[in-house]
């Protein structure tokens, strides 16, 4: 790595609560990331486990890594970022947690909010590329129209990332019912959601869901609600239950649900190959008890403790 560049490992902590996903912040506003110079690949599972510690043990966490980026900064310094998708659940008292569409609005459209916001999104692009006088802008006036489900294209819930990186490319956000400009820590915060989120969606449609997300045992509607919320959209009740007959990821868990009102429900769980497959597709992390974290426990000293050990290497092949 060249001298003066940078690294930040960022998590996007996903969860999901009542059907709806959640986004783990930083008490900043932001993601949980952080920034250092020359760390190795085996510190990364112990950035992301520090990043994303909860008041109580989280037994079932898994890590994706998501599109990495390069920034530049004014002083021309440049910063590697490397995010990571990390699904799991709320814990504790779920503190810290709040909605994906409190910051990516646009992308439920279950509600006439989400809808006319994507709409009004989408024709404001429209307007920097009309009329269109040349073929680079008749192709981003298609592409707009595409992302943003507009003159006849259809929704695509798994294109949050390109809708993002459109708005971020435009060099606006919306907040407030107005168009604002946004910083650089925005883009990052906006960007680093909506890969996740689009990361997230993109199995979705053969009805794969992320193991760890779900409860150990669900029902159908349960099912059907998660689905939608990751989704951002409403799916027609009939046609889910034909899918999910036909997809051959989840059994029947005997038992039913005291949780639905009217006829009980019935229990289903994941097979136990789809697990297992699962947990081949990504990191496995182990999130350590807030309330017994040492000092040596967090981050900066890991990281410390790894640059001292290599300098303890570096020193003993130089005496011998």
């Amino acid at each position: 790595m060249k001298e003066g560049t940078g690294v930040i490992i960022a998590a996007v902590p996903v969860a999901l609560q009542a059907g709806e996903p959640l986004v783990l912040t930083d008490g900043h506003g932001g993601l949980p990331h952080m920034q250092f110079s020359g760390a190795g690949e085996g510190q990364i599972r112990e950035a992301l486990e520090a990043l994303i510690v909860t008041r109580r043990r989280v037994f079932s966490a898994c890590a994706e890594q998501l599109p990495v980026g390069m920034e530049q900064t004014p002083d021309g310094r440049k910063i590697l970022e490397i995010p990571y998708l990390v699904t799991t659940q709320t814990g504790g008292d779920g503190r810290g947690w709040s909605s994906c569409y409190d910051f990516l609005p646009w992308e439920d459209q279950r509600n006439h909010h989400g809808v006319t916001l994507k709409n009004r999104l989408g024709e404001f692009l429209l307007t920097q590329v009309t009329p269109p006088t040349t073929s680079e802008q008749v192709g981003a006036r298609k592409k707009v129209c595409v992302l943003f489900a507009l003159e006849g294209s259809r929704w695509r819930p798994e294109l949050a990332s390109e809708r993002c990186g459109a708005l971020i490319e435009s060099g606006y956000l919306p907040g407030d019912g107005q168009v604002d400009m946004m910083t650089l820590a925005d883009s990052r915060f906006y960007r680093w959601l909506a890969q996740g989120l689009g990361h997230l969606r993109k199995p979705l449609r053969s009805l794969s869901m992320p193991v760890e997300l779900m409860p150990e045992r669900f029902t159908i509607p349960q099912f059907q609600a998660s689905m939608e919320g990751v989704l951002g959209e409403t799916l027609d009740k009939q046609a889910f239950r034909r899918s999910v007959s036909n997809c051959g990821l989840i059994e029947e868990a005997g038992g039913v649900s005291d949780e639905i009102f009217g006829r009980p429900a019935r229990l289903f769980r994941f097979k136990n190959d789809v697990t297992v497959a699962r947990n081949a597709q990504g990191m496995s992390l182990v999130l350590p008890l807030a309330e017994t974290l040492t000092d040596t426990e967090t981050i900066e000293n890991l990281l410390f403790s790894h640059r001292r050990r290599a300098k303890n290497q570096d020193e003993a092949r130089d005496e011998n």
